[in-house]
């Protein structure tokens, strides 16, 4: 920003009147102040100071330079402040949307302790269907997307990053027919409603094949809708506590309901059902600070997952004859 620099040294010049202690403020040669005063007037295309033995005087044109040229340089310290600032993640902000599953899994917990790091950050999380996260990831409305990556992996307009995969289990009331089951097949609990959001890949294909109905025609099924439809793994909960419906968590959601007999958790091993969420953004775009970080404690959030993807719990197994990988998406 060399003309900023100039537009330094003409102030100095106007508030001193002298080439000699302008020069000695700023701490440059009288010459190297006399040049950069001659290069802003080239510039500029007209004379800022005359040139007289009572020392430089202001023209008409160098006064609106020194009227206006403190403010401009007052708003160019604070776009450098605000830049720094935001490198250093004390302002700027981060949009994040997410799909139902990783919402609650680690996006909601990873937004938290970024929050907590940095108070100041201004945050924008968002959950809905896979589908919409991956519009506003390409029309560049959020930072980072987290969802299913089904089908998403060579996309050539992403940046792709698998997350650890979990178990999935299916989660009924006490009370409910299949808690009293020893081991009921995917066929028999699919005789009852699913509540859920969209399954998507793998596991569209495999509960489609079990299910007496499905919500697409054909072999080649990519997305299963539900019964029961929703974007929200707490939506679903509070369903099946008062209903007959089935849905689908991972165990250490599950483990505080498992735990305090609110919820049974029908353990959906054959096939094995697991989530098959990712990061996105978008491939040539430089992340803001805030995104990386939000990507590096989403990492570590999810490595706590997957290290505590065990089965303490009871559960009643569910037995199934197909042999798909399975999984949830969100």
């Amino acid at each position: 920003m060399n003309d900023l620099r100039h537009i330094r040294l003409a102030i100095a010049l106007g508030r001193h009147g002298s080439f000699v202690r302008a020069a000695e403020e700023i701490g440059i040669s009288q010459p190297s102040l006399t040049r950069g005063i001659a290069t802003l007037e080239r510039s500029l295309g007209v004379p800022l100071f005359d040139r007289t033995r009572k020392g430089a005087i202001p023209t008409p044109f160098g006064r609106v330079l020194l009227e206006r040229g403190e403010s401009i340089l007052r708003s160019d310290a604070d776009l450098r402040r605000e830049i720094q600032l935001l490198a250093g993640l004390e302002a700027g902000s981060l949009a994040v949307g997410a799909g139902p599953f990783p919402a609650e899994i680690s996006v909601a917990k990873a937004v938290a302790r970024v929050v907590h790091a940095h108070p100041r950050l201004r945050i924008r999380f968002t959950v809905a269907d896979p589908d919409q996260v991956l519009e506003d990831v390409l029309a560049g409305r959020i930072d980072v997307g987290v969802a299913s990556i089904v089908g998403l992996e060579t996309d050539v307009r992403l940046r792709v990053e698998s997350l650890p995969a979990l178990r999935v289990y299916l989660a009924c009331r006490p009370g409910h027919p299949l808690s009293k089951e020893t081991r009921p097949t995917l066929a028999r609990a699919l005789e009852f409603p699913l509540v859920s959001a969209s399954l998507r890949g793998a596991q569209a294909q495999l509960v489609s094949s079990v299910a007496a109905a499905t919500a697409s025609d054909g072999p080649s099924v990519t997305n299963f809708i539900p019964q029961i439809l929703v974007n929200s793994l707490a939506h679903a909960r509070l369903i099946a506590l008062d209903s007959d419906a089935l849905f689908p968590s991972t165990a250490a959601l599950l483990a505080e309901d498992v735990a305090a007999r609110r919820l049974v958790k029908l353990d959906c091993r054959v096939p094995e059902m697991r989530t098959t969420h990712g990061v996105l953004y978008l491939r040539g775009r430089t992340l803001a600070p805030a995104a990386g970080t939000f990507i590096e404690t989403l990492r570590a959030v999810e490595a706590e997952a997957k290290r505590s993807d065990v089965d303490p719990a009871p559960s009643r197994r569910v037995s199934g004859r197909h042999r798909h990988a399975g999984g949830t998406g969100g």
